[in-house]
């Protein structure tokens, strides 16, 4: 836990503002009217002084938000609450920095700042994880990556990256903690920023640390030495980097090449008088004394436990029990290692309770305070609704006027295309009332023209009928000249020529003028006949033509030189072919097609 501890606060990234003459500014700001302006460069000084003079820091930030509330600079109020939230940080007092970081927020959120919107959650977070409230720690630096990265601020993002990835390394989750790890990595390398990126070296080989994965460990542990050595970043740093490294060859058994690095990392922090880092160097070197059996283990780990007990540090002292008890177990002295043990115990279970007890009174204390805020919230979210529901009643009254008015017209729209409708149904109905007369009309004179010509063909029919009753005569009586003349061998075959050609060129002459009017008048019948059947005979379709004109079957035997019986037959044979049974009538079927 201690060197954990330390490793977090070694590579705790520090923020240093922009490198400004601040004196000259403070002397500016004198003469400077209450604007924004004025409220901006307070800010200003504010940040500079957030961590260094806490008090003077709060009187330039307090006057800043007096400013902004006045000139009702929304920006300007919400950054100053931020930043007295973080001097709350630097003062150690959590309860109140999350009080000011939670009134910032709801500031600053309406207006969508992404670059201090990711800041105030990156601190908030930071507040989160020092309280260890790692699942909100955990939360804030997702939404600070999220906004920082909207604001283009690779290294804020990266930054939050680390942080997760630490937390999750102190949660016992470190190969999932390797996964933020690289990305933070990804981003420090982008932008090439080497400090960065042996910040994340460090966490990266605590990781594989945890995971015993020591040779993986090791590689990155001297890839962050490298980069620190290289720039020159500090003797801090550099010494904070050998002894992680000289931690883990302990692990690995390397006992001499850790004494060697450790001693150098001593000499440093005892050169920049860090006491903390003087301490742990100095155990670590006893550790690996006491596994090389070298004399001077307990002396070195006596003299890092006075130096612990100056500093009032119990985290130390405690630590520092444990190690003497592993000492002094190596070298066989168990009754004085259980002693040692017995007191390391006693320190850890009085830090424990300590520790509970001042987590409940925070817990009590961020309580008080979120239950506050929560009323404060309820008050602000009721008047928020009250104004809602009277802007909503507003718009309902004038969205009920307008409907009224939009009614009125859509009913004087559809009034005025009712009777437009009404009038077309009108001139339509008298269209086609007019239509239909026309129709009646035509109709009426085709049927006219139709019984005109069924007239016309009729005549046609009697004046063949009367014109074969003529031949018939004729034929009668030369027929009777004939006998009469037998005697005279030439006349009989002059005659019966006569005859013959009666019989036929004539007869069909009148049938082919006949039937030639006929097509003109039922110029589809025959068609229509052939296709109820298509073997009908020539003498059938003579018959069934003089048939559809209602003639008399001893009309049409006179027509046809027939005897009757026979036109009998062939309308009985007409029937058979066109389907009809004995019960149909063969003249109204013909009439029909």
């Amino acid at each position: 836990f201690i060197t954990f501890l330390f490793i977090v606060i070694l590579i705790f990234p520090s923020y240093t503002v922009e490198k400004k003459d601040f004196r000259q500014l403070e002397n500016e700001i004198k003469n400077m009217p209450d604007d924004t302006a004025r409220a901006n460069r307070l800010i200003s000084l504010g940040k500079h002084y957030c961590s260094t003079d806490n008090d003077k820091a709060l009187m330039y930030l307090q006057e800043a938000y007096s400013i902004s509330v006045k000139e009702k600079y929304a920006l300007g109020t919400g950054k100053s609450l931020m930043w007295q939230g973080r001097v709350y940080y630097y003062k150690d007092n959590y309860a109140v920095s999350n009080k000011y970081f939670n009134r910032a927020k709801m500031v600053l959120e309406p207006l969508n700042d992404n670059k201090a919107l990711s800041f105030l959650y990156y601190a908030r977070a930071v507040n989160d994880r020092i309280t260890g409230d790692y699942v909100n720690a955990i939360r804030g630096f997702q939404k600070a990556i999220l906004l920082s990265e909207k604001a283009g601020n690779i290294k804020r993002a990266s930054i939050c990256y680390n942080n997760i990835g630490i937390i999750l390394i102190d949660r016992g989750e470190s190969r999932k903690a390797q996964k933020y790890l690289f990305k933070a990595l990804k981003m420090e390398q982008s932008i090439n920023d080497k400090p960065g990126m042996s910040n994340v070296f460090t966490g990266i080989a605590t990781s594989y640390k945890n995971l015993g994965e020591l040779d993986s460990a090791l590689f990155y542990y001297r890839q962050a030495l490298n980069i620190r050595a290289g720039l020159n970043m500090g003797s801090r740093m550099i010494a904070s980097s050998e002894y992680n490294i000289g931690s883990t060859l302990i692990d690995l058994g390397k006992y001499r090449e850790a004494e060697k690095i450790l001693t150098d990392a001593h000499e440093k922090f005892m050169g920049l008088e860090e006491k903390t880092g003087v301490i742990i160097t100095g155990l670590k070197i006893a550790v690996a004394k006491s596994k090389l059996n070298e004399p001077g283990a307990v002396e070195t780990a006596d003299k890092a436990l006075k130096l612990a007990k100056s500093i009032d540090n119990l985290n130390l002292v405690s630590y520092t029990y444990k190690v003497l008890s592993t000492i002094y177990s190596n070298s066989g002295h168990y009754h004085l290692a259980y002693n040692y043990l017995k007191m390391h115990k006693y320190i850890d279970d009085s830090l424990f309770t300590s520790q509970k007890e001042r987590v409940l009174t925070e817990m009590e204390a961020k309580f008080q305070s979120d239950k506050k805020d929560s009323e404060i919230r309820f008050l602000t979210s009721k008047n928020k609704i009250q104004r809602k529901n009277n802007i909503l009643l507003i718009v309902l009254v004038f969205v009920f006027i307008a409907g009224i008015i939009l009614l009125f017209f859509l009913f004087r729209l559809k009034s005025t295309a009712l009777q437009r409708q009404k009038k077309l149904h009108e001139q339509e109905n008298i269209i086609i009332r007019q239509e239909t007369q026309i129709v009646a009309q035509e109709k009426k004179l085709l049927q006219e023209q139709l019984e005109s010509k069924n007239r016309e063909l009729a005549s046609k029919a009697l004046e063949m009928i009367r014109l074969n009753e003529t031949i018939t005569e004729i034929i009668e009586k030369l027929e009777e000249f004939k006998r009469l003349s037998d005697v005279n061998p030439k006349i009989v075959k002059n005659t019966r020529e006569i005859i013959h050609d009666l019989e036929t060129h004539t007869k069909q002459n009148i049938w082919n003028e006949f039937d030639k009017i006929f097509r003109n008048i039922h110029s589809g019948f025959y068609a229509r006949l052939f296709e109820i059947s298509s073997n009908l005979s020539s003498s059938e379709i003579k018959i069934a033509a003089l048939l559809k004109l209602n003639l008399t079957t001893k009309e049409i035997a006179a027509i046809t030189f027939k005897s009757e019986g026979g036109i009998k037959t062939t309308r009985y044979r007409l029937r058979k072919k066109l389907g009809l049974s004995g019960d149909d009538s063969l003249v109204p079927f013909l009439m029909q097609i």
